[in-house]
């Protein structure tokens, strides 16, 4: 089955359209197209024209009309950013982190293919100290192609302590923290299965996106599938297989305030994110055209996915 087809295929299931429909509602959107630029790049997507608004999905039948319309391009994977936002009218509101009202804590286990038991052994590693502090029901693994994300669900976080202290800061912290205390633990898995290149990762930043479930992989042909923090060391990469993928269905379960705890100790370990005014959500901070320029800016850097 050649790459069009594949993609044809796999994208006509109501699953797959619902599965991403469902990570993607009130996150901005971006599609990885197959067709390149003159200089040979990709098209990456971000923006509809005419008005030149944020990318974004309601519901299954959104992604359905969202494939179509950007056919000619040929979107092959589809994005979602961590942050969650109040509305998406507008260029500006993406770009506002008063807007902002949820995040979702991401670890990034970025190695090689060949390497994927020491990924998912750095993957558990991350469920069972959060496990420890207290969070054992908001946690989903989802294999991305190359690597894999533990997902920490926005929703435990309470609305009172985001509120206050601001999601992207929440989820900064949150993550930072956790990484600095596995630091050693990591290190040693990667020496005993001699994953030397295998990074763990804090991406979390303004415009930080990561692939939707049951999304296709931009290179491989893989499905990003989720998977339940009790099945990690049944995992083989088989199961993201095309055709015969295993998706844990329930990764959108979560408990409110699950995560309240951890978040009061990160964030009074870590700190705000680097670039984030230090104040409270609960009055509008001064505005900061410098924070906008490097978020304009950031490119490659920031406004891509992570692999």
């Amino acid at each position: 089955m050649n790459s069009a087809d594949l993609v044809h295929r796999h994208y006509s299931s109501a699953l797959v359209r619902e599965e991403m429909a469902k990570f993607a509602r009130n996150r901005w959107v971006a599609l990885h197209c197959t067709k390149t630029l003159s200089n040979g790049r990709p098209v990456f997507l971000r923006y509809m024209a005419r008005p030149r608004t944020p990318i974004q999905v309601t519901d299954a039948r959104s992604i359905e009309t969202l494939l179509e319309r950007f056919g000619g391009l040929r979107p092959r994977t589809l994005y979602a950013t961590a942050n969650i936002y109040r509305r998406l009218g507008n260029a500006e509101d993406a770009l506002d982190l008063e807007n902002v009202v949820a995040c979702t804590p991401t670890w990034d286990i970025d190695n090689e293919v060949e390497k994927w038991e020491a990924t998912v052994e750095a993957a558990r590693e991350i469920a069972f100290f959060l496990e420890a502090e207290g969070v054992g029901k908001s946690v989903y693994a989802k294999w991305s192609g190359r690597g894999c994300h533990v997902h920490l669900h926005e929703a435990s976080i309470s609305p009172q302590l985001a509120a206050m202290l601001h999601p992207l800061n929440i989820a900064y912290a949150i993550v930072e923290y956790v990484n600095e205390s596995l630091r050693q633990e990591i290190k040693q898995i990667s020496a005993r299965q001699k994953a030397y290149s295998m990074l763990v990762e804090n991406e979390m930043d303004p415009q930080r996106l990561f692939t939707c479930p049951l999304s296709l992989h931009k290179n491989l042909d893989r499905v990003c599938v989720c998977i339940g923090v009790n099945d990690l060391d049944a995992f083989t990469p088989e199961w993201t297989s095309p055709s015969s993928y295993r998706h844990f269905k329930h990764w959108g379960e979560y408990i409110v305030g699950e995560a309240d705890d951890l978040a009061r100790k990160a964030y009074k370990e870590v700190g705000s994110y680097a670039e984030f005014p230090h104040t409270s959500r609960t009055r509008r901070p001064p505005a900061d055209q410098e924070i906008t320029d490097r978020i304009m800016n950031r490119g490659s850097e920031h406004g891509r996915p992570t692999p």
